[in-house]
């Protein structure tokens, strides 16, 4: 994995930036386009990465936000920690659709998704492959 990919157990992991997000091959971009508008975990496997679109969905302003906070083990299973940041009360933001999302790029194990009251961040997961499109739910707790 190039430039700070940071490792955490059995994976290792890198948070790309909006300017590394359009250096990104067009049908990965495309892809990204596509899922960030529906709230969620997706994948998209691409030369042998894995890409995580995690999505909070549509929002009315710019002051909701996603923010990787950690890793933890849930059940002996390495998880992203995820935090959904809304806008502060009684602050003014203009009146923009957005759609917060982080995506990283994972080498090893998908690791799970999970808020910051551990649970899972959600149960349906997109995974996307060049030639197919299946929807696979997450495990069970």
């Amino acid at each position: 994995m190039e430039g700070d990919g940071k490792r955490a157990g059995e994976f290792s992991y890198r948070v790309l930036s909006i300017k590394e997000q359009k250096r990104l091959p067009g049908s990965l971009r495309n892809w990204l386009e596509e899922v960030k508008q529906r709230r969620g975990v997706h994948l998209f496997r691409h030369r042998g990465d894995l890409y995580l679109m995690i999505s909070a969905g549509m929002k009315p302003n710019p002051g909701h936000r996603l923010e990787l906070v950690g890793i933890k083990k849930d059940g002996g299973e390495p998880g992203f920690l995820i935090r959904e940041v809304a806008p502060e009360p009684g602050k003014m933001h203009p009146q923009v659709i957005t759609f917060p999302c982080l995506v990283i790029r994972v080498k090893g194990p998908v690791p799970r998704v999970l808020n910051t009251s551990g649970e899972i961040f959600t149960r349906g997961v997109m995974e996307a492959d060049h030639e197919m499109k299946k929807t696979i739910e997450s495990p069970k707790d």
